[in-house]
């Protein structure tokens, strides 16, 4: 049953009603109550009056009148129209709820994420759109410009709409946007720490720090990797790290398959002497709880601030605040519209805290994979030290050889023209 919407406006003939038309292209921000609904009864036209002045909701009570309309020429409540007309329809929410569940053998910060995405997905989403064969490029687009208005860099965008992909293709559904009109992601240059970078950071070190951020740096795993090193996967002779899951604790590895870094000499030492006073008996390193070690970037970053090293540009939100500093920001705080899941942040800049966004664990990983290189180690090595299945990844984690080193200027001289 077709249900259309009109609005009353006053011409030279007096007042009269003017259906509201929709389709591509038509804007209806000078259209204005109140709004009317009609619909044909026994071969005449009834105009009942819509109970909002607002056309989005408009459009939602010309739907469900017509959805009523329709059961009762049938014969059927609403609910039996709709359970009948959409018994082979898959919903938004049971496809997402199922493509989160098949994946939770997946590391726990990874079905966060796709949790994190899906549920946004749907925020973004009209009420008229509830079942997976409602989603078109129009959908995909208002999904884009919902995360725009909400602050998402290029590439958080990227990566949100790349799970939403996912859970298309899961249900059969072809539809995407061009090239063109996906977010723009440049591509991230390895940029190693230089030498005088890494003297000034491991200068500000304590010790045990030393021994955690050199690990870092000598067999570029990742921070999962390190946070769940157990002294069963050091082989401290032969001077080898075997990376493995450990599913009694919910580690997985990413790309499910475990492998074999060597360690150097220097690092084999300092972990000799640690595990003679190890901190724990299956864990090499661990919080004040005796836990796997989960604040390694927080640490670094505090790190790189002690050394003096931060760029005093980068800004950032904190929860973290003084009593003086909350007290401030608490005058402030619009009550009335206050949503109480939301934490009370301030603006700081690494200037005066330790959140530099140049100082980051994946560094010290591209850091490693380039040391690796300039010293000759073959780049299909480098590939399986640093667990990726594709060359291509790995060459994007390799820096540019330093200009300043005796080694570079050496191979400089000796391909010079003379």
């Amino acid at each position: 049953m077709r249900v259309s919407i009109y609005s009353r406006v006053k011409t030279h003939r007096g007042w009269r009603f003017r259906r509201v038309k929709f389709g591509r292209g038509l804007k209806h921000a000078d259209v204005a109550g109140p709004f009317y609904l009609r619909h044909t009864l026994e071969g005449r036209q009834v105009f009942t009056p819509a109970k909002s002045a607002d056309l989005a909701d408009v459009v939602q009570e010309a739907q469900k009148l017509a959805e009523a309309l329709t059961a009762e020429s049938r014969g059927l409540t609403v609910k039996e129209y709709d359970e009948v007309t959409n018994a082979h329809r898959v919903t938004i929410q049971s496809a997402c709820d199922e493509f989160i569940k098949l994946r939770q053998k997946k590391a726990p910060r990874t079905v966060a994420a796709y949790t994190l995405h899906l549920k946004e997905f749907q925020e973004s989403l009209d009420r008229r759109t509830r079942f997976m064969d409602d989603i078109d490029a129009g959908t995909l687009r208002k999904y884009l410009a919902f995360m725009t208005e909400r602050g998402h860099s290029p590439t958080t965008q990227d990566s949100r709409l790349t799970t939403v992909f996912s859970l298309l293709k899961k249900n059969g559904i072809k539809e995407r946007l061009g090239r063109e009109e996906l977010p723009e992601v440049e591509v991230e240059a390895a940029v190693p720490f230089s030498e005088p970078e890494l003297e000034k950071l491991f200068a500000a070190m304590t010790d045990e720090e030393r021994v955690r951020y050199k690990f870092f740096l000598d067999v570029g795993a990742r921070d999962s990797e390190v946070a769940h090193a157990s002294w069963a996967d050091l082989d401290l002779h032969g001077m080898v790290f075997h990376i493995r899951a450990k599913l009694d604790v919910g580690f997985r590895l990413k790309g499910k398959e475990s492998r074999d870094v060597p360690l150097p000499s220097s690092l084999a030492k300092v972990l000799k002497e640690r595990k003679k006073k190890a901190p724990h008996p299956r864990w090499v390193f661990i919080n004040k709880e005796g836990n796997p070690e989960k604040h390694f970037l927080r640490k670094f970053k505090a790190v790189a601030y002690r050394a003096g090293l931060n760029c005093g540009h980068c800004k950032s939100e904190t929860s973290l605040m003084t009593k003086r500093q909350r007290a401030e920001i608490i005058t402030k705080v619009d009550w009335e519209n206050w949503d109480k899941q939301t934490k009370l942040t301030r603006t700081v800049t690494c200037a005066d805290a330790p959140v530099c966004q140049h100082f980051y664990l994946h560094r010290l990983r591209k850091t490693c994979a380039t040391r690796w290189h300039h010293a000759g180690v073959p780049v299909r090595t480098i590939q399986a030290w640093l667990g990726h299945k594709s060359l291509e990844v790995t060459q994007r984690y390799l820096g540019v050889a330093d200009l300043h080193s005796p080694k570079v200027r050496q191979m400089v001289e000796a391909a010079a023209f003379d």
